[in-house]
């Protein structure tokens, strides 16, 4: 199924997207509270490069500067209408102008979550940065033991580039991506 973006506001992070049977809206106040109860949920909190807790304060806090940054973009996961996972992308200035991005996303508890959400997340990831933003390279880490994602990454055309502690630096271009993708 190709993505298609459901709006055409300037900035790729203002746009919601759907394909491969989800959507991707852009982070709201709404989804704050579901958002923070997955981060510190200690499933998903074992996987993140930072896994201190997080505050509702905190909370508000970072959902105010996001709104205001150009070098990312935070969008929450749909399945069937119901919230399911966060991706988010990252630069180092605005990310129409950006040649790598690095990148992450987790799925969170819903009644809808299904095995393949991961893929549709991660595919709809890359159709974003690869289709929308001139990128040469994405990049994202991975935790060492988390053998399934890590699967997933390979099979899309991800290498793995760089260990740092616990986790796995992965890397991919267009052209892999297409070539996995086909």
């Amino acid at each position: 199924m190709r993505m298609v973006p459901l709006n055409k506001k300037k900035s790729v992070r203002d746009m919601a997207f759907k394909g491969y049977g989800i959507e991707l809206h852009p982070v709201t106040r709404a989804d704050l509270l579901i958002l923070r109860r997955w981060r510190n949920n200690p499933r998903i909190n074992l996987m993140m490069v930072d896994n201190s807790y997080v505050t509702s304060h905190q909370q508000r806090i970072w959902y105010r500067n996001i709104k205001e940054r150009f070098d990312q973009a935070h969008w929450v996961v749909l399945y069937k209408g119901v919230r399911t996972g966060y991706v988010t992308i990252k630069g180092e200035g605005p990310l129409e102008l950006q040649k790598q991005l690095t990148g992450g996303m987790y799925s969170g508890d819903s009644q809808v979550k299904h095995k393949l959400l991961g893929y549709a997340m991660q595919i709809m990831m890359l159709d974003i940065v690869f289709e929308h933003l001139s990128v040469s390279e994405f990049q994202g880490p991975v935790r060492k033991d988390n053998s399934s994602v890590r699967q997933l990454l390979q099979q899309l055309g991800f290498c793995e580039e760089e260990r740092k502690g616990d986790f796995v630096w992965t890397t991919i271009c267009p052209s892999d991506f297409k070539t996995a993708k086909k």
